[in-house]
């Protein structure tokens, strides 16, 4: 089943639905877009773990991000010349842009969200867009596809491709 978020609606993404850091979980546009889907219950499990991964992505939480994510992890980023593959490895490069301030998110928000599932895989497409960095940081907009897998009855993502 094909689920998305109605071209029409995109005004009010950008207005009132989108999924911001500061009340994720709280902000009734979100819920009320939640409601208004038609999803089953494994599309809803799906869209929670997304949701709550990039809620601690926003919030610069490595210890909440990665419980969301499979030890066999594979990374494409528009900013790495090579895949990363593993959890140590995507750990070690999501900490060190942590440390530098690169990647400090000051925002972070979710547009148009697609749910497919496919047995005890699932893939999530969506739009986002975010400031990152300190200081100096700048408004950033990407397309991005995250993979899960439901391993004994826990969705964990096993692939992310992030492209400009």
């Amino acid at each position: 089943m094909r689920l998305y978020a109605p071209q029409w609606a995109a005004g009010l993404f950008y207005s009132s639905l989108l999924l911001s850091a500061a009340a994720l979980s709280q902000d009734l546009a979100v819920a009320e877009f939640e409601a208004q889907q038609k999803w089953n219950d494994d599309q809803k499990e799906v869209w929670a773990v997304i949701v709550e991964w990039n809620r601690a992505f926003a919030e610069n939480d490595p210890r909440e991000y990665f419980r969301h994510i499979d030890d066999e992890i594979t990374v494409i980023t528009p900013g790495n010349p090579y895949r990363i593959e593993g959890i140590i490895h995507d750990r070690t490069e999501f900490e060190f842009a942590l440390s530098n301030g690169s990647s400090t998110v000051g925002y972070f928000q979710m547009l148009q969200p697609l749910i497919r599932v496919y047995g005890d895989a699932a893939v999530v497409t969506y739009y986002s867009r975010g400031y990152y960095g300190a200081d100096d940081g700048q408004t950033r907009y990407f397309k991005e596809t995250n993979v899960l897998s439901r391993q004994s009855g826990v969705w964990k993502i096993v692939h992310i491709h992030l492209s400009g």
